[in-house]
């Protein structure tokens, strides 16, 4: 599953927003994703995970050696009102009041893909850290990608 794209969505009253076609597509089945698994996600944002996405995030968390404080203070953090999310005949999730908070999320979100999740943004919070690093994309290519 891959996810790419960037849109600007309302968020309802209760918390809902739609999720793009494109987006609930699976790439090797014309069946669309009906449920997601949310989480808060990094630099503010929350994270929606399809099925298969997560699976691998959670084997990533059990593996994190039972002893390690760092280890378990961030699965405590990043599962923190972690939720299962269904996708309605509308195409749009509901994000729990505690997520919404967390991503100071208010009428509108970005939903941003990023490979294996979706992010969801605050879009002034996006700015922000886009800004931080505006003009770096081939640095940080160098550093990350290892020069390749």
């Amino acid at each position: 599953m891959s996810f790419y794209g960037t849109q600007t969505y309302a968020v309802d009253s209760k918390g809902r927003v739609a999720i793009p076609v494109a987006m609930r597509r699976a790439a090797s089945s014309r069946k669309p994703i009906a449920s997601f698994v949310l989480v808060h996600g990094f630099e503010g944002c929350l994270a929606l995970y399809a099925p298969q996405d997560w699976t691998r995030v959670e084997e990533r968390l059990r593996r994190i050696p039972m002893g390690d404080r760092k280890g378990r203070a961030f699965a405590r953090a990043f599962l923190l009102d972690a939720t299962n999310v269904t996708v309605d005949a509308q195409g749009r999730v509901t994000i729990p009041p505690a997520l919404l908070r967390r991503a100071d999320l208010g009428k509108d979100a970005v939903l941003h893909g990023q490979v294996d999740r979706i992010e969801i943004w605050n879009p002034e919070r996006l700015k922000v850290v886009v800004a931080e690093t505006d003009g770096q994309l081939e640095s940080l290519a160098d550093e990350v990608l290892g020069g390749n």
